[in-house]
């Protein structure tokens, strides 16, 4: 297992450095804040293209274990994306009680409900907002893990699968 020491209190973002991703959007606020980043990445094509900072570490691939262990020791999930199909690092980040900060764009607020604290995608200083939010109130930082465990539950691959049977059934009979 890798040894993953970020100095706390830090965020987390998993996921792909394409554009959609506003991953910079992201960099930049940690930048302001002087609050570290672990980006877990497997493929960095686009790293170059987000701005340099010394608060972004970029973490290439981790383990299992490793994420959980990243998760439950980071300050909040920052979901920044532009454009998603679904959002399941969110959810993934909520079933281990990570608060979840997510841009107000696409699929996310449907996705994720009121269990997550949503920011504008296109201005920085409302993300900064955001993470010094949590920064600053344990009782919202509680409250939205609380929601996340409860609204990650909603989604399980048993549940989508079972449905998935319903209608092929539903359709053949």
């Amino acid at each position: 297992m890798k040894e993953l020491s970020m100095t706390k209190p830090f965020l987390v973002y998993t996921g792909n450095l394409y554009p959609h991703k506003n991953v910079d959007i992201l960099v930049l606020a940690v930048e302001k804040l002087k609050i570290n980043l672990a980006i877990v990445c497997a493929r960095s094509v686009f790293e170059k293209r987000l701005p340099a900072s010394p608060y972004a570490h970029y973490l290439g691939r981790l383990s299992d274990p490793e994420l959980i262990n990243l998760y439950h020791n980071a300050l909040a999930f920052v979901f920044p994306s532009l454009i998603e199909g679904f959002g399941l690092p969110g959810l993934e980040a909520m079933s281990t009680g990570l608060p979840v900060i997510a841009a107000r764009a696409s699929c996310l607020p449907e996705i994720y409900g009121e269990a997550a604290l949503y920011f504008d995608p296109y201005i920085v200083n409302d993300l900064v907002a955001k993470i010094q939010s949590i920064l600053s109130d344990p009782k919202l930082r509680k409250s939205l893990i609380a929601k996340g465990y409860r609204q990650a539950q909603k989604y399980s691959w048993a549940k989508m699968a079972n449905e998935t049977w319903q209608i092929y059934q539903k359709e053949l009979h």
